[in-house]
């Protein structure tokens, strides 16, 4: 591990740009690695070495790094109330590594989290969710929660979901997350408490129309239900 903090430390950052779209670069220094080889020193483990990451106003983060428990360098996607790799930028060498941010790091960054439009397949668009009327049974607020992601811009992610939908309380990992999955071809829901995940079933649907309904019974007293909770 040390060997590779050494790599990370030596990269040469000067290409990456301060800004894409409403996100800003957050790059690791020589004090950000220095502090890694310290807790190695101390006997620590340490998982992964941060190498840079992207991130905006609503905390959502494009992160470069390398992962140890998979042995590999990679591409985290980090939001609110979940996260995932991008798997086309997993490398287990850091030269190619390098070499594929270098070549696709402003595209990858804008299509999954700037235009995640550019990422719709044919079946997300067959389905007719990005042109959806989704305004009446998801408001941008509800109950104390903030919608900051919506069919509209639906976020890709692996095994044919895509994230249709967050609800979250901006100072905690507690809200509600809406999938469609064009491989099950089929519409449900998670919920997190303080970022624990939990299913919820009232939200199943099987087309736009029965999803409609049920986000209109449902949606209001699954987020108020998640407000009223006591630990």
């Amino acid at each position: 591990m040390e060997t590779i903090i050494e790599a990370c430390k030596a990269l040469d950052y000067s290409w990456l740009p301060q800004q894409i779209g409403g996100f800003t670069l957050v790059a690791s220094n020589e004090s950000d690695y220095t502090v890694l080889l310290e807790r190695l020193i101390a006997g620590e483990e340490v998982l992964k070495v941060p190498i840079f990451h992207y991130q905006n106003n609503l905390g959502w983060r494009w992160s470069a790094l390398y992962d140890k428990e998979v042995e590999d360098y990679t591409v985290h996607i980090e939001m609110p109330l979940f996260s995932f790799v991008d798997i086309s930028f997993v490398r287990a060498d850091l030269e190619s590594f390098w070499k594929g941010l270098q070549d696709r790091c402003v595209k990858g960054l804008t299509n999954m989290l700037i235009e995640p439009a550019n990422n719709f397949t044919f079946t997300y668009r067959r389905r007719g969710i990005p042109d959806w009327d989704f305004s009446e049974v998801m408001p941008k607020e509800l109950e104390g929660f903030i919608c900051d992601v919506d069919p509209a811009h639906g976020i890709r992610m692996i095994n044919g979901s895509f994230i249709i939908g967050e609800y979250r309380k901006m100072d905690e990992c507690t809200g509600l997350l809406l999938y469609y999955n064009e491989l099950r071809d089929e519409y449900f829901a998670e919920l997190r408490y303080k970022n624990y995940p939990e299913i919820d079933h009232h939200l199943d649907a099987k087309n736009l129309v029965d999803l409609t309904a049920v986000l209109r019974e449902h949606l209001g007293p699954i987020l108020k239900g998640l407000n009223e909770r006591v630990d």
